[in-house]
């Protein structure tokens, strides 16, 4: 115990107690941090206040953007430039640094799949951009593995494009003509692929069909998007509030120099465009920029040390829980992301894994944890969006819950 005390002696030093909060009375107070102003505006507006254990999931407003992303944002919300001169300067810096043909901030991956697809459809006629979501008279299909298909998929249908499934090269062969404006692929996926992407990359090239990838949560680290960019797609999308700890509601579309532009040409402020609402402020294109500059210069084991120090301090705080179990794991996929695996003896704590669940979710503040859909029922908590001090107080938290069931 006395490490423990020696360590929140000194993190008192150097975080407000408004963000400590519970750290001497089991975590029942506020860990909320004021404003410059002073104010606490979610107290205000009566919002719960959460601590994310969960990762960088939507519904929690994604991952906690990095001190210099945060610093670019303040810097250009108080100075304006031309937003056309800004976008291209940003996707120039952007495409250097990744290895693409040419890249474009947008208003998220969902945003960047819209706009992806609207180019591929059109390309460069003025007439039909204006067309669009009517179809008539162009190439308004796209291909689809089955396996393929997800809760997203939708966003490809936005501008008009009807979907084509495919099971096999054969299949590819035998859907695809003068209608064809696509072929899409997913990555990751629950199911697998069919066809692999580089037989997939390859058949499109083949057919003479742009080729799109849905890579948005491949990251972290960042410089998957580097091998993303490497494996040949004409065009692939990353969520940008994610994996690249970049702003919440922006993303990247990074592929031919021809089709960025006709996305361009799709986005705002363009009045033509069936992305017209998909606005991109400048805070966040250079937000987007600074994340990628940023996040290449940082490798799995800086981020993972980070993640392993919040960890060792919420297992410090169970120390005393009789049966306890504890894991650290990275998962297995293309995005290499750091978990702890908490678990315990039935028997002797007699609290089921849902009742935890609740139970987190009903404190103040309140904790959430992985999705039990990634987590196959587990336990598992994630550092990627947790501040200094907050690993403690989810500790505590646990560990109150816990011993209350023994």
């Amino acid at each position: 115990m006395a490490r423990r005390r020696t360590f929140l002696k000194s993190l008192a030093g150097i975080l407000p107690l408004s963000f400590l909060g519970s750290v001497d009375v089991r975590a029942e107070k506020s860990t909320a941090i004021l404003s410059a102003s002073g104010r606490d505006y979610f107290k205000e507006l009566g919002v719960k206040p959460i601590i994310n254990a969960a990762g960088a999931y939507s519904a929690l407003g994604g991952a906690r953007m990095r001190t210099e992303v945060v610093d670019a944002m303040r810097y250009a919300v108080t100075r304006k430039v031309k937003m056309a001169q800004l976008h291209t300067a940003v996707g120039e810096r952007i495409s250097a640094l990744v290895g693409s043909e040419a890249a474009m901030v947008t208003s998220g991956a969902t945003a960047s799949i819209v706009l992806g697809t609207a180019a591929c459809m059109t390309l460069d006629d003025e007439d039909k951009m204006r067309q669009l979501p009517d179809t008539s008279g162009m190439k308004n299909e796209v291909v689809i593995q089955k396996k393929h298909r997800y809760t997203y998929d939708r966003a490809l249908t936005v501008p008009g494009a009807s979907l084509v499934e495919v099971e096999t090269e054969q299949d590819v062969r035998r859907v695809t003509n003068n209608k064809t404006a696509m072929m899409f692929f997913l990555k990751p996926t629950r199911n697998g692929d069919d066809i692999p992407a580089d037989r997939y990359i390859a058949l499109a090239k083949e057919l003479g069909i742009p080729c799109f990838c849905d890579a948005a949560t491949t990251t972290p680290p960042a410089s998957n998007v580097i091998d993303g960019v490497g494996e040949g797609f004409d065009l692939i999308c990353y969520s940008g509030g994610k994996g690249l700890r970049g702003p919440y509601s922006a993303g990247l579309l990074l592929g031919r120099k021809d089709l960025i532009r006709f996305a361009r040409r799709h986005s705002a402020p363009n009045d033509l465009s069936i992305g017209r609402g998909m606005k991109v402020s400048a805070e966040e294109y250079l937000g987007m920029l600074v994340a990628i500059e940023t996040g290449l210069g940082i490798g799995d084991e800086a981020d993972f040390s980070y993640k392993r120090e919040r960890f060792a301090n919420i297992v410090e705080q169970l120390a005393d829980v009789p049966s306890v179990n504890t894991r650290v794991f990275v998962s297995e996929g293309h995005a290499n992301e750091l978990y702890l695996d908490i678990d315990w003896d039935g028997d002797v704590v007699k609290l089921d894994r849902q009742a935890l669940v609740d139970a987190l979710r009903e404190h103040t503040p309140a904790v959430e944890i992985r999705l039990f859909f990634f987590s196959a029922g587990r336990i598992q908590l994630s550092a990627t969006v947790m501040e200094d001090g907050q690993d403690i107080i989810v500790g505590q938290i646990i560990r109150d819950i816990l011993l209350a069931h023994t």
